[in-house]
């Protein structure tokens, strides 16, 4: 009788070390996985905001497109101004910039909450902005 309660012991004891071992794993995993989709849904929205507006642009004044872009959380800013299209992100307890450089002027806002948006994207046809691309929510 003593024999089988000993190796109980025993194996109950080396399924605690493991779980130590794995629990930790499974964390930091997880935790990569959703900081890498974060960067990547970023970078995935600047950069279609961008190429959609470098291709309006090409077009000219008064053309207009819709856009899906899917923002990740902890945005900690947003610009559209001058040539470039910037969001800041909390990521791996830092702040990342991710940003898209246009071909010619932009203004506009880009939302700072999670999800996904539609967005308008189109070249202005009145003076003073005539070819400056405008990008805001509808």
């Amino acid at each position: 009788m003593k024999k089988r309660g000993q190796a109980a012991f025993e194996y109950m004891i080396l399924i605690g070390a493991i779980l130590v071992i794995l629990i930790p794993l499974f964390y930091y995993s997880n935790e990569y996985s959703n900081q890498h989709i974060k960067i990547e849904k970023a970078e995935d929205a600047v950069r279609t905001l961008g190429k959609a507006a470098d291709s309006l642009y090409a077009l000219g004044p008064g053309n207009k497109d819709y856009v899906w872009i899917n923002l990740p959380g902890s945005i900690k800013e947003t610009s559209v101004n001058g040539n470039e299209i910037l969001i800041k992100v909390y990521v791996y307890r830092g702040e990342s910039d991710f940003y898209y450089t246009t071909i010619g002027p932009v203004t506009g806002e880009i939302p700072t909450s999670k999800g996904t948006f539609r967005m308008e994207i189109k070249v202005l046809d009145t003076e003073p902005d005539v070819g400056v691309v405008k990008i805001a929510q509808p």
